[in-house]
């Protein structure tokens, strides 16, 4: 098992625990119930991603006729720091194009329809919206010519803070307000999961929450123990079948 999948699969148990532990909200689900539908999304979307992204990256990386924008750059770590800007922000603007079109909403609700938001609410994705938000990134790492190592690392801090921020983890009021000016955190982000679409139209970034401040999207919730979490317009229990038809009904 490689490095990134370890690093993945520790957040999920370390902050599966935390949650199990230091609930937020008190569900009254099965622990089946709960992640049992996210886990069968993620898995075809891991399956699909891996024999779509994965090859064309690859193909990338072999092209010698053009080394990238980010070509030559020193000292290492400046080229990882812009790495990670690059990509982020560019996570941010796709999430708030899922918001703003019809179409891209019709796609991304499905990630929104889990009323009972935990770790494994971070797999829980349309297989048409994980595939075509990795072409533009892919496109942006062959014009800056981003390393593998530094892709490598940002998907791997990328992965560790979305199930964070995705955990039902009673992370105290003070500590969370506090770090969600510099990343997204479990209050910061429960609030984006709102019923209320004022609400889901704020707080897009995925890591730094920077993005936020300098679009003037960031709110943080008052009384976050009152967030209603899901879809406002039905209480129907979604299956997979469900949701990957959603955006076609």
């Amino acid at each position: 098992m490689d490095l990134k999948s370890l690093a993945i699969l520790g957040s999920i148990f370390g902050f599966g625990i935390l949650e199990y532990l230091f609930p937020f909200f008190k569900y009254n689900k099965s622990f089946d119930n709960l992640i049992f539908t996210n886990v069968y999304l993620g898995l075809i979307n891991i399956l699909a991603n891996n024999a779509s992204t994965v090859t064309l990256l690859n193909w990338v990386w072999q092209q010698n006729s053009w080394m990238g924008l980010f070509q030559g750059i020193q000292p290492t770590w400046l080229s990882l720091f812009l790495c990670i800007l690059i990509l982020d922000l560019y996570m941010y603007l796709w999430h708030r194009l899922m918001h703003s079109i019809a179409i891209g909403w019709r796609f991304h609700q499905v990630h929104h329809s889990d009323d009972s938001m935990n770790t494994s609410t971070v797999y829980r994705f349309h297989l048409v919206e994980v595939v075509i938000s990795n072409l533009p990134k892919i496109l942006l790492i062959w014009i800056f010519g981003i390393k593998t190592g530094d892709l490598f690392t940002y998907e791997v801090l990328f992965s560790i803070e979305l199930v964070f921020h995705h955990s039902n983890w009673a992370l105290s009021k003070k500590i969370d307000k506090y770090l969600s000016l510099f990343i997204v955190t479990p209050n910061y982000h429960r609030s984006h999961h709102s019923q209320i679409r004022e609400e889901q139209n704020t707080n897009l970034a995925s890591m730094l929450s920077i993005w936020d401040i300098l679009f003037k999207t960031r709110s943080y919730p008052l009384k976050p123990e009152n967030i209603k979490l899901g879809l406002s317009k039905s209480n129907h229990k979604f299956n997979v079948i469900d949701l990957m038809v959603l955006p076609f009904s």
